[in-house]
């Protein structure tokens, strides 16, 4: 799921980057939870609540009150790392803005060739995250990127790493599955979740992967994994 939070004071602007932004990841297949906000303040009050998070903030530089800049700057101030795509109307603003670090500019008004690709950009991004699992004895840590597959035997987690590393923690399997993407990690059997990016093809009982190796693929969840990999491709 990507989850984006578009902040705006100026109604037209944030209902057309509301829609456009809808119809960009439908079109692509990414599920996607979309947070509005008319000001920093009622972004601040909502990301403030407990279980709130997002996985982009598209963000106005120039608004009432507190600008786009100034709120980015406190949350940079607090350590907070939420990626950062700024909207504005002039790029001004570029040198002082570059200063939390954004993942890139939208000049108003924003057109939709641009609002993909920064959307990608982002997307991209957020693909390469680090995930930490932990269980009482250990942690283990991995980018999204580097993983083949998992698979679990005897309560004990094995992640397939593309250099050949298979890090083991005893963590259950469907506690991971919600911190993966769903567009790139499909279970395709009771014990194994492969990434789509790593098939090289599927037939009725197996999965060959990119690197030659071959994991099962169940009944049940054949045609859940056929068509991950159909959407996957769709997007290439």
């Amino acid at each position: 799921m990507y989850h984006i939070g578009i902040c705006d004071d100026e109604p037209v602007f944030l209902e057309d980057i509301r829609k456009m932004t809808e119809e960009i990841l439908t079109e692509l297949g990414i599920a996607y939870d979309i947070r509005t906000f008319d000001s920093a303040k009622s972004l601040e009050r909502w990301m403030g609540a407990p279980g709130a998070a997002l996985d982009l903030l598209l963000l106005d530089i120039l608004m009432e009150g507190q600008t786009g800049l100034e709120f980015a700057g406190r949350l940079r101030a607090g350590e907070n790392p939420l990626p950062i795509i700024f909207i504005t109307t002039t790029m001004d603003f570029a040198l002082e803005g570059y200063k939390v670090e954004p993942l890139g500019y939208l000049l108003k008004p924003v057109q939709r060739a641009q609002l993909q690709e920064a959307l990608l950009r982002a997307w991209r991004h957020l693909q390469n995250q680090t995930v930490v699992l932990s269980s009482s004895s250990r942690s283990v840590s991995f980018r999204l990127n580097d993983v083949l597959y998992l698979d679990i035997y005897d309560k004990e987690l094995a992640v397939h790493l593309a250099d050949g590393s298979v890090p083991r923690i005893t963590v259950p399997l469907n506690s991971l599955l919600s911190k993966l993407p769903p567009e790139r990690f499909v279970r395709c059997h009771r014990s194994y979740i492969v990434s789509v990016p790593a098939i090289s093809s599927i037939w009725r009982y197996g999965i060959e992967l990119k690197n030659r190796e071959t994991i099962p693929v169940s009944r049940n969840c054949y045609a859940a994994v056929q068509n991950a990999l159909l959407n996957w491709a769709s997007r290439m």
